[in-house]
């Protein structure tokens, strides 16, 4: 099973490295990143503070890009081209080859991060020699904050590909994988105003009902996302982040188990 997996991750990474849409968008992110320091310019006092800030927010567009379109490309080419009907004709079950694509997407997801965040890092070591801040920049927040992001497109990845092993059509896990990822950030905000004094008058039950079930059902971004600790070096607290790490492994372990059930009992024309 471990060679299988391999031999699955080993064909991703290939595919990958070669895709030109994947270089294109590691172009323009890198393009992008290397104009840190003109935007930060435009801050007279907080010019770190800012370059961070657009960093870490270009990073978060460009990781949502790539993840949409490794993960939906991964498994819905296998399905357009009929290379899955050729794999499921092997001795090779199902759950595995979705593991092993899933594995080859996060490797090259954290290949991509990596070379955009090392890009983003030497733009923001540049701006600290020249405009140091106040308060002395973490980097150990700035790197917990580029690896919670990662989490972040890894459980988007998986909601794609389980949305991908579901749907016939290529748009339909496009555009919810999009949309959960936007939702998923303010679960938590909604739900405590609709739980609040001021929320419960002024919203429908049937409002408060729905807000409760997504704030269960969709994964709660909001916890991993650590862009206001970076820019302002805020200390963090290790439980809340050892907390965030097992609730991600678990909602990612989750989606794989029901990612694998569903492309188990579709059936390929």
């Amino acid at each position: 099973m471990t060679r299988q997996i391999a031999a699955l991750v080993v064909i991703a990474l290939k595919h990958g490295v070669r895709d030109r849409v994947l270089h294109a968008i590691l172009a323009v992110g890198l393009l992008l990143l290397l104009s840190t320091p003109v935007v930060a310019a435009f801050s007279m006092r907080q010019v770190l503070a800012l370059a961070v800030s657009y960093s870490l927010s270009v990073i978060s567009l460009l990781g949502l890009l790539l993840t949409a379109f490794l993960a939906l490309g991964m498994l819905n080419r296998d399905l357009e081209r009929r290379i899955v009907h050729t794999v499921c004709s092997l001795p090779l079950s199902r759950s595995v080859y979705l593991l092993g694509r899933f594995v080859g997407f996060a490797l090259l997801l954290f290949l991509a991060l990596a070379i955009i965040g090392a890009f983003s890092a030497s733009a923001i070591f540049m701006l600290n020699l020249y405009y140091p801040p106040d308060v002395p920049f973490s980097w150990q927040t700035f790197g917990l904050a580029l690896w919670f992001q990662y989490w972040i497109l890894l459980i988007v990845g998986a909601v794609t590909m389980a949305l991908t092993a579901f749907a016939t059509s290529t748009f339909l896990p496009l555009a919810l994988s999009i949309g959960i990822y936007f939702a998923s950030f303010s679960t938590e905000a909604v739900r405590y105003y609709t739980e609040s004094g001021i929320g419960k008058a002024q919203t429908a039950p049937l409002i408060r009902w729905l807000a409760n079930f997504a704030y269960w059902v969709l994964p709660n971004f909001s916890a991993f996302d650590l862009k206001g600790q970076a820019i302002y070096s805020l200390p963090l607290e290790p439980r809340a982040l050892l907390l965030t790490q097992l609730y991600g492994i678990g909602y990612l372990g989750v989606l794989l188990v029901v990612a694998t059930i569903i492309f188990s009992r579709r059936e390929f024309l």
